[in-house]
């Protein structure tokens, strides 16, 4: 596809100029090897998804396929090929639920693109209010420190994705407060950090504390197991010796009433 084939050119951050690959290429393509994970509404995973396409799309110069539309006069068969082509990778890229809603006849990248666009960002409100429902009183429990921290980071990725993100001292505060409590004595430490604990380092220094519980937890365990071990090798070795003691005193006792006896029997 050369430059002046397509209605309107990629172009990198900077604004310098992109070439888009041609069909040939793109057609080689296992979008799997670039977005691996399935967009699914249950999931949650908008976000995720679309920085692994948009970083696709960029690496082959074919934003401008889902910025915006081509005039009609501007899809010649090299732009017909490599639209197909996209709006191929979407497509399988999404579950059966997203591919349900979004598929029409005759999609292309763009109009797709912004289906899905829309079946995830519409009544934003509504589900910001559900996710802050879920987000707010969220506790650790059983969980243990890394499925905690990573519920807590989906559920804020989620909010993000539709406009309402939450500040780090925000997402550092909710992870404090659903904190299991052995973990109390933790939290003086994370508060008073200067500079302040973004939520990735408080999520790695609680992961070293919860590895220093458990190191903790096994050594305890093990010197009770071996002090147990050495009170019941004493206690089955002390009835043998108690033993012989009795068995000797028997001895010296039957000796002494045979020796009276023969005595009285002398008289």
């Amino acid at each position: 596809m050369t430059p002046s084939s397509i209605h309107s050119d990629s172009s990198s951050d900077d604004g310098s100029f992109v070439a888009p690959a041609p069909a040939s290429v793109i057609q080689t393509i296992s979008i799997r090897h670039h977005v691996p994970v399935t967009l699914d509404m249950d999931e949650g995973n908008y976000g995720q998804w679309r920085l692994f396409f948009d970083s696709t799309l960029s690496k082959f110069g074919l934003e401008s396929h889902v910025r915006s539309p081509t005039p009609s006069d501007e899809r010649n068969g090299e732009w017909r090929m490599v639209d197909s082509c996209v709006t191929y990778w979407i497509l399988t890229t999404v579950s059966k639920g997203v591919f349900d809603v979004v598929r029409h006849n005759r999609n292309t990248a763009f109009s797709l693109w912004h289906a899905i666009e829309g079946l995830f960002q519409d009544n934003e409100l509504q589900r910001a209010v559900y996710l802050e429902a879920e987000l707010r009183p969220l506790q650790q429990g059983d969980m243990s420190i890394n499925d905690y921290c990573t519920k807590l980071k989906r559920l804020a990725d989620q909010l993000r994705d539709i406009g309402h993100p939450i500040s780090e001292p925000g997402q550092v505060l909710n992870l404090l407060r659903g904190l299991n409590p052995r973990y109390c004595y933790v939290k003086p430490m994370i508060t008073s950090k200067y500079p302040p604990h973004t939520f990735q380092t408080a999520h790695s220094f609680l992961i070293l504390e919860e590895l220093s519980a458990e190191h903790d937890a096994n050594a305890e365990s093990s010197q009770a197991l071996a002090v147990t071990h050495g009170d019941i090798s004493n206690a089955s070795s002390n009835p043998a010796s108690g033993g012989h003691k009795d068995r000797s005193s028997s001895t010296n006792n039957d000796r002494s009433n045979n020796s009276g006896n023969g005595r009285s029997n002398n008289h």
